[in-house]
């Protein structure tokens, strides 16, 4: 068992200043328990997580590990190897030459013998779909496979508890649900301990009790059930219940009788079966508006931005580490285009990016950005990538200046602007992405919770006013609120003109934002095509794309339970209205001496 204790936690900055993160913290793990942690971004969820193996003691109050007290200096081998952690970015955590390396480096300091290393090795491997890259160098994983490699390096150590913190924030949705499926497989078969930090309320359901942290501390704690029965409370704290609650609710204030504490979509999905069952022509499902997705015309809009042509790039080329990253990609982008980039990892999308402002250039075919191809000598570099903004997957990455203030007011500088120009540049910056400057300039940039540093990235960006912005996962591991504050600075941005590029496995966002998708698959263009198009395909989906929006899927299930519904609907409401009318429709046939008249 782990039990913290009113445990409390403050990190120091280099001004002296202190910034509480933990304030009286208490919660127990059990053997074999599966506990989410959720809350809004900047809450302490990390620090606590790093506090439950020892990776950092609290201020006061104490947490045990098994009995051990991780204050004790003592205790800290015992500890490391009883509570395994992932990381949220697999960068801070990976450490060898070769990807077999890297899952052997936790064996080997466990002192396993060599013949077991080696069994656990090839298991490891294989159950997490990395034995094709076992002699790849980590750094040349696309993220979502870094992902994959550290949480399967933490997992070959068969750790008693294992500490997650948003692991899976960063794959595709394929990736994502193997992941946890894996994970949750690997609780049953080894009676493994979980804590894991989420975003995802879907994520947070499938786990035994949830733990929902905010200003530090544990302000509720209960099953999936009544944790999110409580819809005001995870309001005010800028959270969400999970899509099949929110459509019970919806369902419910329009009459139908949907069981309060519904949480799951299999449980809504068999209720609604069961308690309503439509005749075969009831249950037909409505037809989807969209068609098997094709070539994307944009409106006339003059020339294009951007152009991709027959673009090719291989890492580490004429060596056995070689990758095919981009085979032969031709596409074009209009001013004004909002352009989501999605496929799965490793598919070639962060390497399509980084051509557009030449930090990676093509080995043949041309990229244009206003018709200048961006490979060509005589291009100005600095007029590019003040032209073409790129914020990566993980902003901390582009963050390296002692406050906020001097990081956002980089670019400027190096642009020559006047320095009395520049606090006006930088407030306005951080105003348009939501942080108050009084309280976020001085900061240490290090110092901010994973959405504040997002925000502040992005801020760095639009502060020079770029054509084209081009954004890697921009709302991977933002709670709900945060991540709606960063849609609405894209969606602002849009709407002034600019071009937007988002990479992306959020399809509830790219319902809501894109023009248009490329899908990505093998290195090349798999579909280009709209959202409407993409996702409300009634077969072949998965071929096309990595997943869809979460109500679709949703409706999906509930169509193939008889309620005739379309399936490419991307509003909960109006989802609603047709799932109640269909339902009470049916209860009333079902009265006997109430059917129509003959």
């Amino acid at each position: 068992m782990i039990v913290a204790e009113d445990v409390t936690f403050s990190y120091r900055l280099p001004s002296g200043n202190e910034v509480p993160t933990l304030r009286g913290l208490s919660i127990e793990i059990a053997e074999s328990e599966c506990v989410a942690v959720i809350g809004p971004n900047g809450s302490g969820k990390s620090t606590l997580a790093r506090c439950l193996n020892g990776l950092i003691v609290p201020r006061s109050g104490r947490i045990l590990v098994d009995g051990l007290d991780t204050a004790d200096p003592a205790n800290k081998w015992k500890i490391h190897q009883l509570a395994g952690m992932i990381f949220q970015n697999p960068d801070n955590q990976l450490v060898s030459t070769t990807v077999e390396r890297e899952v052997a480096f936790g064996l080997e300091n466990l002192g396993l013998p060599s013949r077991e290393i080696h069994q656990r090795v090839a298991w490891t491997l294989d159950r997490f779909r990395l034995t094709k890259y076992r002699q790849n160098p980590p750094h040349k994983l696309s993220g979502g496979e870094k992902q994959r490699l550290a949480i399967a390096s933490v997992a070959a150590m068969r750790p008693r508890y294992l500490i997650c913190d948003e692991p899976t924030s960063s794959l595709d949705p394929g990736d994502r649900r193997d992941i946890l499926d894996l994970l949750m497989a690997m609780v049953n078969e080894y009676r493994l301990s979980v804590v894991f930090i989420t975003q995802s309320p879907e994520e947070a359901a499938r786990m035994d009790r949830i733990a929902l942290v905010a200003d530090g501390d544990v302000v509720a704690a209960g099953t999936p059930e009544e944790v999110y029965r409580d819809a005001e409370r995870l309001s005010a704290h800028g959270l969400e219940a999970p899509l099949a609650k929110r459509l019970a609710d919806s369902l419910r204030a329009r009459g139908v009788d949907v069981p309060a504490g519904t949480v799951h979509t299999e449980s809504l999905v068999r209720w609604i079966s069961e308690r309503h069952p439509a005749s075969p022509a009831e249950g037909k499902p409505v037809s989807p508006s969209g068609g098997k997705p094709g070539e994307y015309t944009p409106p006339a809009a003059g020339p294009p931005i951007i152009e991709f042509d027959r673009v090719c790039h291989t890492y580490s080329p004429g060596t056995s580490l070689e990758i095919r990253a981009l085979r032969d990609v031709t596409t074009r982008v209009f001013p004004g285009e909002c352009i989501a980039l999605t496929g799965p990892n490793g598919s070639g999308k962060s390497t399509m990016i980084q051509h557009l402002n030449r930090l990676l250039k093509a080995d043949s075919g041309t990229v244009r950005v206003e018709g200048g191809d961006v490979s060509s000598p005589e291009t100005d570099l600095g007029k590019l990538r003040r032209k073409v903004g790129l914020v990566f997957q993980f902003p901390e990455a582009q963050l390296f200046e002692e406050t906020v203030f001097d990081d956002v007011a980089f670019g400027p500088r190096q642009m020559g602007a006047a320095e009395s120009e520049i606090p006006g540049m930088v407030n306005r910056a951080l105003e348009r992405v939501g942080l108050d400057p009084a309280h976020f300039s001085h900061r240490h940039p290090l110092s901010l919770s994973g959405g504040e540093k997002r925000r502040a990235a992005i801020a760095g960006i639009l502060v020079m006013e770029p054509a084209v912005l081009a954004l890697d996962e921009p709302t991977s591991g933002l709670d709900p609120q945060s991540a709606g504050q960063v849609e609405a600075i894209f969606k602002g941005y849009s709407d002034t003109g600019a071009t937007l590029f988002l990479i992306t496995h959020d399809m509830d966002l790219i319902s809501r934002l894109a023009d248009r998708i490329l899908v990505m698959e093998n290195g090349g263009i798999a579909a280009d095509t709209t959202p409407g198009r993409l996702f409300a395909m009634e077969d072949g989906v998965d071929s096309w794309s990595p997943g869809r929006p979460g109500l679709c899927n949703l409706l999906t299930a509930v169509g193939e339970a008889g309620i005739p519904v379309d399936p490419g609907c991307f509003d909960l409401e109006e989802a609603a209205d047709t799932i109640s009318a269909s339902v009470l429709k049916g209860n009333h046939h079902s009265n006997p001496g109430e059917c129509d008249p003959c």
